[in-house]
């Protein structure tokens, strides 16, 4: 076992489960069937005046998915109502990355949410969600 984590449990020993082995414990991703979970599907997107780069995500449904966004030119940010995903995207470029999981198939409209300009309410675009194979 890290030796940090087991300095950590010893300092919390008597307080019930410590911090460290909860978090040894959740970071445990293998599942009573011995199966790893499929690593997140990694996405990079470009927002500047006035779109999204790419426009349209196709993911399947239960899909887990890392968004990374960055800005070009000023600050936006990124919403996904249906999804409860939500960011906002610094005008640095400095990306900022999101994981939400696609649960539910169908189409789902994602816009910038920071005022950036006046062609702000074009700012739009898709993430289709494709029905998991049966």
């Amino acid at each position: 076992m890290d030796p940090w984590v087991t300095a950590r449990m010893r300092r919390t020993r008597g307080r019930g489960l410590g911090p460290a082995l909860l978090l040894a414990l959740g970071t445990a991703s293998v599942g009573a069937s011995g199966d790893v979970p499929p690593p997140p599907r990694a996405i990079e997107m470009v927002a500047s005046r006035f779109r999204f780069e790419p426009e349209t995500l196709q993911v399947a449904e239960g899909e887990r998915v890392r968004l990374t966004l960055r800005s070009t030119d000023t600050e936006h940010g990124f919403t996904i109502k249906k999804l409860n995903v939500r960011v906002a995207v610094p005008k640095t470029g400095e990306p900022v990355t999101v994981e939400f999981v696609a649960d539910k198939p169908g189409t789902y409209e994602f816009k910038c949410s920071e005022y950036c300009g006046s062609g702000h309410g074009r700012m739009k675009g898709q993430i289709v969600v494709t029905p998991r194979a049966q």
